[in-house]
């Protein structure tokens, strides 16, 4: 019961920061800084290098290697959640991307960022990262990590106008959209998580390969010319579905167990390789939608199962 008070507050704190977001946007737009924000900036070049160093790929790598430091040494579940909550607004954000088509500020021409601009994707799936994990900071009553993961949220959204690539309306809409989507996340998954607990490990495996497939060749039929990195998203999802659904039945690693020896060796080594992998994959794999599938779900997949696999054999009581 008072966990479901304490979710309830929690979530009427995320509808009033996303109500208040909406607003602020909402008079700076409607009062002419749509491209205040931008120009500002535009001549400063130690704030460009200083934010430009954020790039797609570089927060990719970023959530992925706390996506795997949280599997490995703190909880599984989180971890998951993390990751698809990461994943969906992601795909979510490419999507809008590419329905509504909206053409970058003109001063993208610094940095020269492709695809469209509304909503920002660093926005919106900077709320479903950080703010998932300042969620869970919420969660734990660590007030620290709570504060330090909320200013991270706002910085990675700012950082688009300061280095130019969006205006404020795509980050305002990314920074709504993200909100929503999260708070839709957090009051949805614990439900979806307990049916499919109910489902048969065949049927659980069937969604797994079936939703991501069908997310991407959708996407694929009608936005056939999207530079957007569906394969990512799409094989990404599979490989972290199927690799938790066995790693669970299978492997059983339990990062709770550990000491605090263990945690730092295995956070070590799972770092390791990851980045390995990581790094051998992007130069394996060819550029191309379904490449990227490929080389996302077999890195996801061999993350959450072979990983955890090598830790249960070198720690063995």
């Amino acid at each position: 019961m008072m966990n479901n008070e304490f979710n309830s507050k929690l979530i009427l704190y995320l509808l009033a920061i996303t109500a208040v977001t909406f607003i602020i946007g909402l008079i700076l737009y409607l009062t002419g800084f749509n491209l205040f924000f931008n120009y500002l900036f535009f001549d400063n070049e130690i704030t460009y290098a200083i934010f430009s160093v954020i790039t797609t790929k570089i927060l990719v790598l970023i959530f992925l290697l706390i996506i795997v430091s949280s599997w490995y040494i703190y909880d599984k579940r989180f971890a998951k959640n993390l990751a698809i909550g990461i994943l969906s607004s992601y795909y979510i954000a490419s999507f809008l991307k590419d329905f509504f088509q909206d053409p970058r500020p003109p001063t993208n021409i610094k940095a020269n960022e492709s695809g469209y601009g509304f909503p920002s994707g660093h926005a919106q799936n900077g709320v479903a990262g950080w703010g998932y994990m300042a969620y869970e900071a919420y969660r734990k009553e660590n007030k620290v990590l709570f504060w330090i993961f909320s200013i991270l949220l706002y910085l990675l959204a700012g950082s688009r106008l300061v280095i130019g690539v969006h205006d404020l309306q795509d980050v305002w809409g990314g920074l709504t959209i993200g909100f929503m989507w999260l708070i839709i996340f957090i009051v949805l998954e614990p439900k979806v998580s307990e049916k499919l607990r109910g489902l048969s490990i065949l049927i659980k495996t069937i969604l797994s390969v079936a939703i991501p497939i069908i997310l991407f060749i959708l996407v694929m039929l009608i936005f056939p010319d999207s530079t957007e990195n569906y394969g990512l998203i799409s094989g990404g999802l599979m490989g972290l579905s199927l690799g938790y659904l066995l790693e669970t039945e299978k492997i059983k690693y339990e990062p709770g167990d550990l000491t605090t020896s263990q945690r730092i060796i295995n956070l070590g080594i799972g770092l390791i390789i990851t980045l390995v992998l990581y790094f051998a994959f992007s130069l394996l794999f060819p550029e191309s939608p379904i490449m990227d599938f490929l080389q996302y779900l077999v890195l996801s997949f061999l993350l959450v199962t072979l990983v955890p696999w090598i830790f249960t054999k070198i720690q063995r009581k």
